[in-house]
């Protein structure tokens, strides 16, 4: 049996009086007071072993960082004195011997079988720790086989040994300086909000929980409150727009025709500045601000039998001045009020939201009837917003949500596809980026008429039509 032995790898974690052996050494019984010097640690005590487990049991259950695959070294200190009395003991039986017959020192005597066969305990076992150490609590100090007490270990301050200015100051009597409480890594960690991208709005309890949740689709942000989520406002302002549609005028009452000067801001919407006065080459989509003089004017809407599509923000006139942001069928200051040329009469004004991109927004357009729903396409009738489609392959084929006169106009559609086995067009004519090729919810804007299709093949597909707004952006 080797006094000292080797081990390549050990481990043991914290609060454990295990020491696992990695390697494949052999673990024979351990001689009582056996000490393993680990690398990196203090000697540990070793009480026994296990062959079959490869493990070896401390004294006194290990505290500190888990030691991972570290060497060891395993040494018996307690068996030097073992081995000297064992030979102690031999060397009293063979002087027994000796002298029993005449060879050995002293008076020859007799010497019964028992002195040979009965040698002493330690000459044939392994001894055990008091055997080899004695009682440790003969030789230790009383304080040292017990816990002891603070006073027993730190002392006691004896005020009147003091200085006489420390003894009248008891600030000076502090025993340790004030400490600095530092908040650990991980809960510092866990002070910074959980930040996700979403294209839903979150429904769960948040539970107390941080977190911050973006949508890129609905350009929203929500944040969690302890059981229920607030959600950041990003409309800035709302107001009221007029919509010319088709047909649409404003006429002078008692058709007291206007001469003079006549300034608008107007935003044409697919007919350019046709059906303003003098029908002036405006470009779509843009506000602009224009002044011209007219004769013998009684309507504003139709010009040579041209009409305007779009809005008209302010009229100024030589004779009165009036702003267009709240909905009303006369305009007194105008002496004038909306009429329609042709068709039924309906209000033109839409209440618009404008928000941090420089938009505005219109309130949700969203018809519960559509103005066409093709032979494969069919409304829920629970909810209307909710459309399937089934093996729809021809071209005209579609879902359309309004007449002619919205065609030109510009949009922004939400739209949450449940499944779709092929690419869904969302427009006429059949372009990027107004197209979903898989199941999701998307964000697009158009300024062509809204023309639910199939995209080059036939299309199966479940849809949800969140909103349609129409979008102009800020004439500042």
């Amino acid at each position: 049996m080797s006094a000292v032995r080797e081990f390549a790898s050990v481990s043991i974690s914290d609060n454990s009086n295990q020491i696992q052996i990695n390697s494949n050494d052999s673990n024979f019984s351990v001689v009582p007071g056996s000490v393993i010097f680990i690398a990196g640690d203090r000697p540990r005590l070793v009480t026994s072993g296990d062959t079959t487990n490869r493990t070896l049991t401390l004294a006194i259950a290990y505290s500190g960082n888990d030691i991972v695959e570290k060497s060891a070294t395993l040494i018996p200190l307690g068996q030097n004195s073992a081995l000297l009395d064992a030979i102690t003991s031999l060397t009293q039986a063979q002087n027994g011997l000796a002298e029993a017959y005449g060879e050995g020192p002293g008076t020859v005597g007799e010497i019964s079988f028992s002195m040979i066969v009965d040698p002493p305990q330690t000459a044939t076992q392994w001894p055990t720790w008091t055997q080899v150490q004695g009682d440790i609590t003969e030789v230790l100090p009383e304080p040292a086989t017990r816990w002891p007490a603070f006073s027993e270990v730190t002392g006691t301050i004896d005020k009147e040994q003091l200085p006489e200015a420390v003894r009248q100051d008891k600030k000076s009597l502090a025993t340790s300086p004030p400490i600095r409480l530092i908040q650990s890594l991980n809960h510092i960690l866990n002070d910074y909000p959980t930040i996700k991208k979403v294209d839903a709005r979150p429904t769960e309890s948040p539970n107390n929980k941080r977190l911050i949740r973006f949508d890129d689709v609905r350009t929203e942000v929500h944040i969690a409150l302890t059981d229920r989520w607030f959600t950041i406002p990003t409309t800035i302002s709302s107001r009221a727009f007029p919509i010319f549609y088709r047909g649409l005028i404003l006429r002078f009452n008692n058709s007291a025709a206007y001469t003079g000067n006549i300034k608008m801001r107007v935003y044409p919407m697919g007919t350019g500045g046709s059906g303003l006065p003098n029908n002036p080459s405006l470009a779509d989509h843009q506000w602009h601000e224009y002044e011209t003089t007219v004769t013998d004017l009684y309507k504003i809407g139709e010009f040579n039998s041209q009409y305007f599509e779009g809005i008209i923000e302010y009229i100024e006139l030589d004779t009165g001045w009036h702003q267009f942001d709240v909905n009303q069928s006369d305009v007194g200051s105008l002496n004038a009020k909306f009429d329609v040329a042709f068709g039924t009469f309906r209000s033109p004004f839409r209440t618009f939201y404008q928000k941090v991109d420089g938009y505005w927004y219109s309130e949700d357009m969203t018809p519960s009837v559509p103005n066409q729903i093709g032979p494969s396409w069919a409304q829920d009738a629970q909810n209307p917003r909710v459309f399937t489609v089934t093996d729809a392959e021809d071209g005209n084929d579609a879902l359309r949500f309004f007449d002619d006169s919205f065609d030109d106009f510009e949009f922004e559609l939400v739209i949450i596809a449940e499944y779709l086995s092929n690419t869904l067009a969302l427009t006429v004519s059949n372009r990027d980026p107004n197209k979903m090729y898989y199941a999701g919810s998307g964000r697009f804007i158009t300024d062509e008429r809204i023309f639910f299709k199939r995209a080059g093949t036939r299309v199966t597909g479940a849809i949800t039509v969140e909103s349609i707004k129409m979008r102009i952006p800020h004439y500042g």
